[in-house]
Parts: C-alpha cells; structure tokens; sequence
C-alpha cells in the first residue's frame, strides 16, 4: 500500500473511533424515554421564595421547567428530588441531602393533597415550585417541630421518573 492510502485509512479510524467514544459516554435514555442525568435541582438549588403566608391561599402551581419525558397522572408512581420551605424561606426538609430521590403514587394519598395536586401533569425532567396553603398542607397538625401549625409550604420539585401502574 502506499502512503496516501495508509494516511487515508488511519483519518478514517480515528473519526470512527471517536464517534464510538462519543455515543458511548453520552447519557443513555432511561426507560421513560429520558436521558439518565443527575437532578439539577440538587446541584443548583433555587432561590428561596419569601412570601407573606396569609398570601398564600390556594394550590399554585409554578412550572420553572417545563419537562419533555413521561406525563405524570393520578395512579402513577413518581421520583422527585425536592426543597421544602416555609413562607418565609426558611427550609425545613429536602431530599437532596438525603441524597435520594422520593417516590410515591399519585392520588394515593402517601403525602399532603398540595402533592397529589401539584405534581399531576409535570413531565420528567421538569421543576416546578408548589405553593400549598395550609388546608393542603399539614392544617392544623404539626408534623415537627420545624413546621408550626396551619402553615402555608413552598416546595420546589423535579420529576424525575414516573412508572405507569
């Protein structure tokens, strides 16, 4: 063989080489049709919201991300990474410490009916920020210390998996 066609060869196997590392180490797609990538709202937690809590008086929903997986419905078991706060900013729990995600099903009544409400129709990969008056939250009955009584949460959330029944 001569140069040239040697020279040819190698530029040809190096450009396939490298497209092989390039599809190799790329996030792979989950089975909910999304790119397994670590939660961003751990690594970049959002500003604390601070809000007069008698402002907040009824289920609002803030999407700070829309998603392009999986929709979440009723009956459905989802992940989510989340920071739970109080009106005035103070954070009283969060999963990204913990380092593990929560799951729970929907409409199943395992967390406050701000949740069950909230997260309906988020898509994975999507944020968004509930503000859960205290009829939807805890009411009357203090789970700890860290959230008095009859008040209103702000949680930020990111879908990250929904597994259909």
């Amino acid at each position: 063989m001569n140069r040239t066609t040697l020279v040819v060869i190698a530029v040809v196997l190096v450009v396939l080489g490298g497209g092989a590392v390039f599809l190799l180490t790329r996030p792979q797609p989950s089975a909910n049709g999304t790119a397994a990538t670590p939660s961003t709202l751990c690594t970049n937690r959002p500003q604390a919201a601070k809000l007069d809590p008698a402002s907040i008086t009824a289920l609002k929903l803030e999407d700070t991300q829309v998603g392009t997986g999986t929709e979440a419905i009723t009956g459905d078991t989802v992940e989510v990474h989340y920071i739970g706060r109080l009106a005035d900013g103070k954070q009283f729990d969060t999963s990204c410490d913990r380092g593990q995600p929560f799951s729970f099903r929907l409409g199943a009544g395992q967390v406050i009916p701000g949740w069950d409400s909230g997260i309906v129709g988020m898509k994975v990969g999507g944020k968004r920020r509930l503000f859960i008056p205290a009829n939807l939250a805890y009411g009357a009955a203090s789970p700890s210390p860290d959230i008095p009584a009859n008040s209103p949460l702000i949680f930020d959330v990111e879908l990250l998996k929904v597994t259909k029944p």
